[in-house]
């Protein structure tokens, strides 16, 4: 059997060829359909079909997942979405890009929520908020090289889809290394009958609902809010990788944090922070000094709501129940990433320099909100 740290290593290296597919295809999709004249709206509808696809497949992951195993639905989802990249230079187009992005969802999703499970299982309890702290640096290093490998293949033609897409199978080489490999979780209640968790877990469903609508709206429509402000494309582009630069320096200090002082009491502190650094964001446009930490430390602070929301799953439940209520957490997630870049396209369309920003700032109050609450009704029961 292979050892702990070596399945750990293995599932990092594929969380970090989804992280990439996560970071290259918005700001490549919205640059292109840009340029041939898609509205916002348009380009946010593209971005949100793959998520839509999550939530759709949901019901069905778990299942699939038995039957497969672990291994074999992590390398065929990545290799079926690599596939789907290379087809998508072939018709440039809106409702195309639109089909594609909604099959490409599809097996993207098993591979999201099959790690998350693998990931769970094999971390203690003690140290799962450090292993979901890495979990989210490795999955925001892939994401962070997506607009970083644009800058060298450009955004026009057939090279950036191709090195893309070979990128993406590269990461697969570790998970080659296992060769037997058993699931720690073989019985699974139906999705149905976890109807229950908004309930039984409200906080944790919160944060997988804002950290899918500010993440996506930022990854889509950060480039185009930096095109829109006067900033070119290079400059635009940059925006979107020094904000995921704070991801990936940031994920491991906050897990060791939330291990030791609380994962609430964390979520808290970086919801302020995430409710804070939009509403600066404009006026710190013109002072690279001022803008490159802003976007870093907010960038950080963000994506704790999902790492941690994870951690928090795996306390809330059993390991026999994970995979239903980790599909049920990434469908909720996906819900917010759907709403993330249709919602933030019609801000910007509406209220250019604004919207966008106070549509991220407002995610991440109601976070703070549902957080005192959720403490104020503990306190009174």
């Amino acid at each position: 059997m292979p050892s702990q740290r070596l399945v750990l290593s293995a599932v990092f290296s594929t969380s970090m060829g989804v992280g990439l597919i996560f970071g290259f295809q918005p700001p490549l999709i919205a640059l292109i359909l840009s340029r041939l004249g898609y509205s916002s709206f348009a380009i946010g509808a593209v971005t949100a079909a793959s998520l839509i696809a999550v939530i759709l497949c949901g019901p069905f992951y778990p299942r699939i997942i038995v039957r497969l195993g672990l291994k074999r639905c992590i390398a065929s989802g990545i290799l079926f979405a690599a596939v789907i990249l290379l087809l998508m230079p072939l018709w440039p187009s809106a409702p195309f890009w639109l089909a594609l992005r909604f099959i490409a969802g599809c097996a993207l999703g098993l591979v999201w929520i099959a790690s998350e499970i693998w990931l769970n299982s094999a971390s203690g309890t003690e140290s799962r908020g450090a292993v979901m702290g890495v979990y989210g640096t490795v999955f925001s290093i892939g994401i962070v090289a997506g607009p970083i490998l644009l800058e060298f293949t450009g955004t026009r033609g057939v090279k950036p889809f191709a090195i893309g897409a070979a990128c993406m199978i590269l990461t697969l080489l570790p998970l080659g290394l296992l060769r037997r490999v058993t699931s720690a979780a073989q019985e699974f209640m139906p999705l149905r009958d976890l109807s229950g968790a908004l309930r039984a877990a409200p906080i944790v469903m919160l944060a997988a609902l804002v950290a899918g609508l500010v993440e996506s709206a930022d990854l889509t429509l950060l480039p185009l809010f930096g095109l829109h402000s006067g900033l070119d494309e290079r400059a635009a582009l940059l925006l979107v990788a020094v904000f995921m630069a704070g991801n990936v320096v940031l994920q491991v200090p906050i897990g060791l944090l939330a291990d030791r002082y609380g994962r609430k009491t964390l979520l808290a502190a970086c919801a302020m922070a995430s409710c804070i650094g939009p509403l600066l964001l404009q006026r710190c446009l013109g002072t690279p000094l001022l803008l490159w930490p802003l976007l870093f430390i907010w960038g950080g602070t963000l994506y704790a709501f999902y790492s941690q929301g994870v951690a928090l799953l795996g306390e809330k439940f059993a390991v026999e129940n994970l995979p239903s209520a980790n599909t049920l957490f990434v469908m909720v997630y996906c819900l917010g990433g759907v709403i993330g870049p249709s919602t933030g396209g019609i801000a910007m369309d509406l209220w250019p320099n604004r919207g966008l920003p106070i549509l991220l700032s407002g995610a991440a109050l109601l976070m703070l909100g549902g957080l005192a609450l959720n403490r104020l009704v503990r306190r009174r029961g």
